[in-house]
């Protein structure tokens, strides 16, 4: 049998079957945590779930190929079915051929991201003043050196920066807020810098992305991780010390048609608009309380997984790999004959 049916029909199976089973399995894990939790309990927990819903099985595929192909060592069933293993190549042609179509289905999300220039216009200098000294009246002077200003007509704020988060305000929006508004929209963008969220979308958006029917069987689980983070963040923001009111008029005003929807403060969407300035409300009459912080248990819960997903495949084998390979063979060969 020819050395390219299984790197090919093998990685279509894969995206084409594998990952959609994945997706429905992640659907039902993550309606049984909301189920259990509420929308603003378990971020962490959902966040794995979808990112791994597509990162777990490709990661433990690529990673089961390119051992099989660095060590030497071809799988039994290469053994079996061409007899000599030195001649058989197919597990690392597979991981090429999965990682191919992996990169190629990511170069959206890699494409969205930018960055903002510091505006040079005297509004935006006048505003870069403005919003220094409220951040530093406010608690919020470790967030100082990370504010930038732009001139981008239209833009009203969101934090950009993977590794080194920072927030992005419109000079345009800045002259709409009083120091109250301006304070408390600060305080929110704070906790999407403490959380690294702009990596954390961007992990998200890639691993769906990556899954064919991503999009299809995930988005809406997607829409609701994302309305419950801005939730949480409005929280913190009030814990911190935020007026209710003045973040409500801040979300009230960026969420306006002639602004920028931006991965932060701003949302267009009414139904997003109406629960999170239900909760703020809510908050004046009680105030919230910390429940649980998902800053802090991120980026080690996803290192974790990752490690494990990479390394095990080289410790304890890869079954899962000879599986898939052996059940493509024996199928094209049925449906060959």
């Amino acid at each position: 049998m020819s050395e390219a049916l299984f790197p090919i029909f093998g990685a279509a199976f894969v995206m084409f079957v594998m990952m959609p089973a994945s997706a429905l399995m992640a659907r039902a894990v993550l309606a049984f945590l909301e189920w259990r939790g509420g929308q603003l309990h378990g971020l962490t927990s959902r966040f794995v779930v979808l990112v791994g819903s597509s990162a777990i099985p490709l990661g433990w595929l690529l990673s089961s190929g390119l051992h099989q192909a660095e060590s030497g060592q071809s799988s039994a069933t290469c053994l079996f079915v061409h007899d000599v293993a030195a001649s058989c190549f197919e597990p690392g042609f597979f991981a090429l051929a999965l990682g191919a179509i992996l990169v190629v289905r990511c170069v959206g999300p890699l494409r969205s991201l930018r960055s903002h220039s510091p505006g040079r216009s005297k509004l935006a200098r006048r505003s870069a003043e403005r919003i220094d000294g409220v951040a530093r009246r406010h608690g919020l002077g470790w967030l100082a050196p990370r504010l930038v200003v732009t001139d981008e007509p239209g833009f009203a704020l969101a934090v950009e920066g993977l590794l080194w988060p920072r927030v992005v305000v419109g000079a345009s929006f800045v002259v709409q807020l009083d120091d109250e508004a301006l304070a408390a929209s600060l305080s929110h963008e704070a906790e999407h810098v403490r959380s690294f969220d702009p990596l954390r979308y961007l992990m998200l958006a890639i691993s769906i992305a990556a899954n064919p029917f991503g999009r299809r069987f995930l988005e809406a689980d997607v829409a609701r991780w994302l309305r419950s983070r801005e939730a949480h963040c409005d929280r913190e923001a009030v814990i911190q010390g935020a007026k209710p009111l003045s973040l409500a008029a801040a979300i009230v005003n960026a969420a306006r048609p002639h602004y920028v929807e931006g991965p932060a403060l701003g949302s267009s969407d009414t139904a997003v608009l109406k629960f999170r300035i239900g909760l703020l409300f809510a908050f004046i009459e009680a105030p919230p309380a910390r429940c649980c912080s998902s800053k802090a248990s991120f980026l080690p819960a996803v290192m974790l997984v990752a490690l494990l997903v990479v390394l095990l495949p080289h410790q304890g084998g890869s079954a899962m790999l000879d599986a898939l390979h052996s059940g493509i063979e024996q199928s094209l060969t049925y449906f060959w004959h």
